[in-house]
């Protein structure tokens, strides 16, 4: 049954919208990394299986870098970089509502990025190897992913490049010898968030200056 009309309707806050310092973009490379190290723990022993033991792990999966040409040594590596995020602005203004009782206003907009999943090896074919499991599994299980961002739009689109240098993501890659096969993964989060009116007052802040310190007081 629907609520009357004239009944305000409350707007609910997400944990991550009530955060001030929740980064959406680091939690989307948080969920990309999570679904790579869970799809090669499946993997059965001696095929590049996955362990959270660096000891026992036959691959490292990270979004850290760079890594150690002694750690590639060792194992092929994955590392994801992501890359510069923008606004959609598919809406004007971005409103989503307002909460009638405590003023707060609520936006919704999508941001844009991409994922570099780079697939490091000494040996070209098992980079390229590497780089095709990776792409062609976030094809197939994208919905998977869709749902843990939430990405509103996330393997749709899936290009494998060829071998390159590792550049920054191998120290001394030089000596290192090392193959890069980057997978490009663009992706599409929703974010929200809120705005407490008015937003600012002005004339609760004052303006302190003198010879040694220079700071804005925020008073009560």
């Amino acid at each position: 049954m629907r609520a009357p009309a004239s009944k305000p309707i409350r707007i609910e806050r997400d944990a991550r919208t009530a955060d001030p310092l929740f980064d959406p973009m680091y939690h989307a490379n948080r969920v990309i990394v999570g679904f790579m190290q869970g799809l090669f723990k499946s993997l059965p022993a001696g095929g590049y299986t996955w362990s959270p033991d660096p000891e026992q792990t036959e691959i490292t999966i990270t979004d850290a870098a760079p890594i150690t040409a002694q750690a590639l040594t060792q194992r092929p590596c994955i590392v994801t970089v992501r890359g510069q995020v923008s606004y959609v602005n598919n809406a004007m203004n971005s409103f989503e509502g307002m909460d009638p009782y405590t003023g707060r206003r609520a936006f919704r907009d999508l941001l844009s990025s991409s994922f570099s999943i780079n697939c490091l090896s000494k040996n070209g074919i098992e980079a390229a190897r590497l780089a095709w499991f990776v792409g062609s599994h976030i094809k197939a299980l994208r919905h998977m992913i869709q749902r843990s961002g939430p990405f509103a739009l996330i393997g749709q689109d899936v290009t494998v490049l060829g071998e390159m240098q590792p550049g920054g993501l191998v120290q001394d890659p030089a000596d290192s010898g090392a193959v890069n096969v980057p997978v490009i993964v663009p992706f599409i989060l929703q974010h929200r968030w809120e705005v407490q009116e008015p937003s600012l007052k002005a004339g609760g802040i004052r303006v302190m200056m003198n010879d040694t310190d220079y700071g804005i007081v925020e008073e009560d």
